[in-house]
């Protein structure tokens, strides 16, 4: 019984960091590379690629039955949920005002 919370609070675990990379993957494209040089912070790409390699490795930690991973709480499990963190409490929280609703860029796209 207590073998299977304990792999219950893994795969619970994991699926988030999973939903929670792919949140800030999807939140960190919609502002404009002119918003990150603005806050001070990296480029548009390189955070876009930082968090889509977090995504990519908590999508393949996930256990099972639902991946083939074992689970998030290894080492590079733990880095993608720094990464994470990082960016939604210092790299977001310095984007966010830089950001022109409606603003897409002087070519009209995103990048």
């Amino acid at each position: 019984m207590f073998a299977f919370l304990q792999n219950l609070v893994i795969i619970v675990l994991s699926v988030a960091a999973f939903v929670g990379s792919v949140w800030a993957l999807i939140d960190a494209a919609k502002y404009s590379n002119e918003a990150y040089v603005a806050a001070g912070k990296q480029t548009k790409p390189i955070w876009l690629g930082i968090l889509g390699i977090a995504a990519l490795i908590a999508f393949i930690s996930v256990p099972a039955p639902i991946g083939i991973g074992s689970g998030i709480i290894g080492f590079f499990g733990l880095l993608s949920i720094v990464a994470v963190l990082v960016y939604f409490v210092e790299v977001r929280v310095k984007v966010a005002p830089h950001h022109r609703p409606g603003s897409r860029g002087p070519k009209g796209g995103t990048w």
